[in-house]
């Protein structure tokens, strides 16, 4: 309470004081009436009250006030230092959704170089080749990068069975494009010897870049098996059937095979000629037979018969090797036989590529004539054989006959 209240109240007080002795006095001269001294303790004691609250609300408007209010004491304890993350906790688990903004898809940057194995065009892992067997192995594959192939790309050899393959093969010779696909080939031979091969293959681009399948750039490859085959391993008199027979007179018309279609098996009374497996029969060395292969010519003079035999693949060490001759008369006697006895071959179906192997004149002397062809020559090629008869002049009792004829291999 300041020093101006305590100055009110003290002249408040020495003014009740002064009224109560005043009262309290004789008075001279009485009054016709007493006051209630009641009346005026109460009329002295509002007076005062009512100075004090116009005092002090005069003192409350003069002080400044605070603009809030003090902090109160509490029961907690004593606060800890303010977290640095300033974020507001999660409302919900993570692994709820949320509507929170979610941060952008990452980018990938698709390489330049890259492809993917399609298929196998030509032979399959682990085909089986014949020794010394050249053939065509073709992939197709897919531009997955994104830098389009042109005719400066190759396919290289990486690492394996070379085969004989070159260093570096075009691509191709136009335009591969991102997403489209290539066929691309090399050119192999077999080896010689027996086992599994495997040659393993990328691509080079135009600035030297090796690359090969998918993001760790893996090499694709060419597998084969070279089969340890010995013995007979064509079989002339078996596959005789399969062949296609033909006859007619002069010049060998080997395109046909033969001027006149022959249907393989006979009859031997057929004057156009005739093929057909013979069994047990008497041979011009005295010798009776096992199965063998007739082929009688067109039963003129300088007629001739013919057949073409399937493909056959040579291999490393192949030869041909068999007997040639007659048949001998009934009563086991040498006839008259005089023929023309040859073997060809074409490569592949292509008559153009025809080439006579070797030849031979027999006659019918008592004698089987033994022939051995070396055909290293072809090795890995696919050849068509011919055998041929031609009659020398007359083609009475050319029974022509060819005895444990096939391709060998040691």
């Amino acid at each position: 309470m300041d020093k101006k209240i305590t100055y009110l109240l003290t002249i408040s007080l020495i003014l009740i004081i002064l009224t109560l002795s005043a009262c309290n006095m004789p008075n001279q001269t009485a009054p016709t009436t007493q006051p209630d001294t009641g009346m005026i303790n109460t009329i002295a004691a509002q007076t005062i009250q009512a100075q004090l609250t116009q005092v002090v609300a005069t003192s409350q408007a003069t002080q400044p006030q605070p603009t809030t209010a003090p902090p109160q004491p509490t029961d907690t304890l004593p606060p800890t230092a303010a977290p640095t993350n300033t974020n507001p906790p999660p409302t919900r688990e993570p692994s709820q959704p949320t509507n929170s903004p979610q941060p952008s898809a990452t980018i990938t940057t698709v390489p330049c170089n890259r492809a993917s194995f399609v298929k196998d065009v030509t032979i399959e892992d682990n085909t089986k080749m014949t020794p010394g067997e050249t053939f065509k192995k073709t992939w197709r594959l897919k531009n997955t990068g994104s830098c389009t192939w042109t005719s400066g790309y190759d396919l290289v050899f990486d690492h394996g069975d070379s085969m004989g393959s070159p260093a570096a093969v075009q691509l191709t010779s136009g335009t591969v494009k991102p997403g489209q696909e290539v066929d691309v080939s090399v050119d192999l031979t077999a080896p010689d010897d027996p086992g599994t091969y495997q040659g393993f293959y990328k691509l080079r681009s135009t600035d030297d870049i090796i690359f090969g399948m998918g993001d760790k750039d893996k090499a694709f490859w060419v597998k084969i098996v070279v089969p340890g085959e010995t013995g007979l391993l064509f079989d002339f008199i078996a596959r005789a059937s399969d062949a296609d027979w033909g006859s007619g007179t002069g010049g060998v018309n080997f395109d046909g095979p033969g001027d006149i279609s022959l249907t393989f098996g006979g009859p031997d009374s057929n004057h156009n000629g005739f093929a057909m497996i013979r069994d047990g029969i008497k041979l011009e060395n005295g010798s009776t037979s096992g199965k063998l292969l007739e082929t009688h010519p067109k039963w003129e003079n300088d007629g001739y018969i013919v057949g073409l035999f399937p493909k056959y693949t040579v291999g490393a060490g192949d030869y041909i090797k068999g007997r040639i001759g007659f048949i001998a008369n009934s009563d086991g006697s040498c006839g008259v036989g005089n023929a023309y006895f040859a073997i060809d071959y074409i490569i592949g179906d292509d008559v153009s590529t025809h080439t006579r192997l070797n030849h031979w004149n027999e006659t019918c002397d008592g004698t089987l004539t033994q022939i051995t062809i070396n055909l290293n020559s072809l090795k890995g090629k696919k050849v068509r054989f011919y055998l041929v008869v031609k009659a020398n002049g007359s083609s009475s009792q050319d029974w022509a006959i060819w005895r444990s004829l096939g391709v060998f291999r040691d």
